[in-house]
């Protein structure tokens, strides 16, 4: 029998290779023994180890996730804690559908990792790219104020984590939290205005300046030369731009030859931003 002395952890020892535990039944039926290491007198209160939970360190990153995104910056943390605790969290892989076009809306989203598009289909198969989301980004509220269908899907670009947020508790912080209501006054004016912009461009400008234009987009807004975009395939550029992808492969070795940018691989690298702009702005 093993006595433990006062300070002394059990610790569960199943196959240790040429030292068998203690009371070992043999190889095919390996007994579990106790080994006991001292702690030095230390208790073993969670406070007093200074130990946090999975539970909670998860607590405190959705909290973080939520603080980062305009929608939920400006209430205290408190609320903002009482929020985490509610939303669910889940995980989707590159391609997976997070919702569908004209399908019932009851949640939103909030992405805390990854990549999510929103796009619009046809009922013949063409798809245009709406927006490309990373972190911090909210995003699926619109059928949530209406009550009305998705206006369009929402797909993951790569391995994404979201938050999820019911369409119940946003519109209880909506009629107790003036700050959320205002927030997301914002978002749909962004929303608004980014959709106004797409109408323009393929009203106004040729195809030339909507690749010159989406490209300067997906380089995130960096200044100088060594702005680059994330990694995008010619056919997911030809969704953001409604062309062929045959057509805006032609107008990327336009733009390359004219030393405006250099493809590398599946990234873009901005060499002349303001001749870029000018296209742009046509």
């Amino acid at each position: 029998m093993l006595t433990l002395l006062p300070g002394d952890v059990p610790v569960p020892v199943g196959s240790l290779g040429p030292l068998e535990a203690a009371g070992s039944q043999g190889r095919d039926t390996p007994g579990v023994g106790l080994l006991t290491f001292p702690l030095d007198g230390v208790a073993l209160g969670r406070g007093q180890l200074g130990v946090t939970s999975p539970a909670d360190v998860n607590l405190q990153h959705r909290a973080a996730v939520l603080a980062r995104t305009e929608l939920f910056q400006g209430i205290d943390e408190a609320t903002q804690r009482r929020i985490a605790e509610q939303v669910a969290e889940r995980v989707f892989e590159r391609g997976q559908c997070v919702f569908v076009q004209d399908e019932p809306g009851d949640r939103m989203f909030v992405l805390a990792e990854g990549a999510v598009k929103l796009y619009v289909s046809s009922r013949n198969g063409g798809i245009v790219e709406l927006v490309r989301h990373r972190p911090p980004a909210v995003f699926g509220e619109v059928a949530l104020l209406d009550g009305g269908p998705r206006s369009a899907s929402a797909e993951a670009v790569e391995r994404s984590t979201l938050l999820v947020v019911t369409r119940p508790e946003l519109l209880r912080l909506l009629r107790t939290d003036d700050q959320i209501a205002e927030a997301l006054l914002r978002t749909l004016g962004t929303i608004v205005r980014r959709t106004t912009r797409q109408i323009s461009d393929l009203a106004f400008l040729d195809l030339q300046g909507r690749v010159a234009r989406q490209l300067l987009v997906l380089a995130d807004g960096g200044n100088g030369t060594a702005a680059r975009t994330r990694q995008l395939t010619q056919a997911e550029l030809a969704s953001m731009v409604s062309g062929a992808r045959q057509t805006v492969n032609q107008a990327l070795r336009s733009l390359e030859a004219r030393g405006y940018i250099r493809a590398d691989g599946r990234t873009f690298e901005i060499l002349d931003r303001e001749r870029l702009e000018h296209l742009a702005d046509r």
